[in-house]
């Protein structure tokens, strides 16, 4: 980055001095102008230094990025007078090659508050002089100062606005960075590896749905300026992915800036003023809490209504298991616990690879494409068909690998059903996954993966500790009717799910989008109810065929209407 910036600096005065010649005016024209028409002895009054530039031509932030410089004002006042910092409005980014610059364009205003003595004699003028140096930039660079001056009467009444400058000083106010109050919401800043991570929980109503987000630190040397940042939407809030400039050296303790954001529908920034310490990183002890808190929440999602079903359906087999031998049960209870950590992994190393090339995706991203949500909810609206008992798909589509084995309770129907369960569960997060999740994401790769992997281990715990210890099957209730009672029960949670899915299928698409999706629901029905009344075993094989085609191509058809 020090390489850069002195490259650029060395670019920049040989064009001030070789091309400043072909300048025919100056870029920048520069004023001072005042808030009141008078001064008050003792009472501080607002004075904007406003820069006027010519079009194309830009100016510098108080942090220019990787080249130039901010605008400078020097400030000559009566005795015992004082003017305070230089309140800037928000950037602009400005990339050029491999270079990035923050500044303005068309014209910015730098208000500062002057705070006169309390002895200045009433009934007299008095001057206020701010010798002003900037760097404007087009396709060349030229430095350019001024000397700027302002004479205002001193009186003991307090004075009206200028009217004058009233528009220029309410927009100035407007583009200032806003400190976040608490009932606005909270921000924190975090260092976490190679990273700085800003997480940002608005209040209800406060903002708007936020798009894109980006971070500009008031001093050089913080963030690396061209990576880009990745912004990520949780249960919580938002959190902003920073790559930091140097990974090797020591973070700030404290970090300055400007959080942008933009608001879906609008076309308007909004300025958050970053002035927060840098919170230091979890100690082991802080990850190994983090990671029994994932565990929990993997526990927890087992009685989540979208995984209720399916798990039940897995207790059901384990009642049917009681008595074989405890090496059989053991093997179901590793495949199942195989499918929960491969479907984790998969699912959490796509965010991974998303995020390393700038995607801002969160925990449950494919719910936010239409046609997964679609082809999810026909999948559960099938499986809840198959509950409420008007076909089998041999108790549902956990059973699919039946077919691969000879055995009554195949081993990859255990896999899939492991695999079944994790991808119901990725919208049904609890509570307690949300910082965990957020968390996980601005780890490294390895950390990462590792709270998803306690998560995963924590929804399979239970089966493989009943697969494990056999006697436990032992606890559960015998087989018998009650078994059909309750999967039907099971078919309502699950029809629930459908209910869910459809809300938010069509919050993402339309009306008439969501009316060929029901429609399609009841093709399918069509489907399953063939497949219920012929292709049972009780019938012939040319019928049982004949009927499972048909109801596929029915299942084909409801399917590809909605998609």
């Amino acid at each position: 980055m020090k390489i850069k910036s002195i490259l650029a600096l060395v670019l920049l005065s040989t064009y001030s001095l070789f091309a400043q010649p072909n300048i025919d005016s100056e870029p920048v024209q520069a004023k001072l102008v005042a808030e009141e028409v008078a001064v008050v002895p003792g009472r501080p009054f607002w004075v904007g230094v406003e820069l006027k530039m010519e079009k194309g031509w830009d100016t510098y932030w108080v942090n220019p990025g990787d080249s130039g410089f901010p605008t400078k004002v020097t400030w000559h006042l009566p005795d015992g007078w004082e003017a305070g910092p230089l309140q800037w409005p928000y950037p602009e980014k400005f990339t050029t090659d491999s270079l990035v610059g923050f500044g303005y364009t068309d014209s910015a205003v730098l208000l500062a508050q002057i705070s006169p003595s309390s002895s200045t004699v009433i009934g007299e003028g008095v001057t206020l002089t701010a010798d002003v140096n900037w760097l404007a930039c087009n396709e060349q660079c030229v430095p350019g100062s001024a000397e700027l001056s302002l004479t205002l009467p001193v009186q003991a009444e307090v004075p009206q606005k200028d009217s004058a400058v009233a528009t220029t000083f309410a927009q100035a106010r407007a583009l200032l960075p806003q400190s976040l109050s608490e009932d606005k919401g909270s921000l924190t800043v975090a260092d976490q590896a190679e990273e700085i991570v800003l997480s940002f929980s608005p209040m209800a109503g406060s903002f708007g749905e936020i798009e894109e987000a980006f971070f500009i630190p008031e001093h050089s040397e913080v963030v690396d300026y061209g990576a880009p940042q990745l912004l990520e939407k949780g249960a919580g809030g938002y959190t902003l992915n920073v790559k930091k400039a140097r990974v090797d050296g020591e973070s700030p303790a404290h970090v300055k800036g400007v959080l942008l954001l933009s608001e879906k529908g609008s076309s308007i920034k909004r300025a958050i003023q970053v002035d927060n310490d840098l919170t230091v990183p979890l100690q082991s002890s802080g990850f190994a809490m983090m990671l029994g808190l994932a565990f929990l929440g993997g526990l927890i999602l087992n009685v989540m209504p979208c995984v209720l079903p399916v798990i039940a359906l897995k207790i059901f087999s384990f009642a049917k298991m009681a008595h074989d031998k405890r090496s059989v049960i053991l093997k179901h209870g590793v495949l199942f616990t195989a499918g929960v950590l491969v479907s984790f992994w998969l699912l959490s190393g796509a965010l991974l690879i998303l995020r390393a090339y700038g995607e801002g995706f969160g925990w449950g991203f494919q719910l936010q494409e239409p046609i997964f949500v679609a082809l999810l909810a026909m999948v559960l609206f099938l499986m809840g068909l198959s509950l409420f008992g008007l076909f089998e798909m041999g108790s549902s589509l956990v059973s699919l690998g039946q077919k691969t084995s000879g055995s009554s309770s195949p081993l990859w129907g255990s896999f899939l059903s492991g695999v079944l369960a994790t991808v119901v569960a990725t919208p049904c997060t609890c509570p307690l996954l949300g910082p965990a999740l957020g968390f996980a994401m601005a780890l490294p790769a390895v950390q990462s993966l590792t709270i998803f992997t306690a998560i995963g281990l924590g929804m399979a715990a239970p089966y493989l500790i009943i697969s494990a210890f056999p006697r436990l099957v032992r606890f559960l209730p015998k087989p018998g009717n009650w078994m059909i009672i309750f999967k039907q029960l099971m078919g309502f949670v699950m029809m629930a799910t459908v209910a869910w899915l459809v809300w938010v299928f069509g919050a993402q698409t339309d009306n008439m989008a969501t009316f060929v999706m029901l429609a399609s629901f009841i093709i399918i029905a069509i489907g399953a109810w063939i497949m219920g009344q012929w292709a049972t075993p009780l019938k012939g094989k040319i019928v049982r065929k004949v009927a499972t085609v048909c109801a596929l191509l029915i299942f084909a058809f409801g399917g590809g209407a909605t998609i």
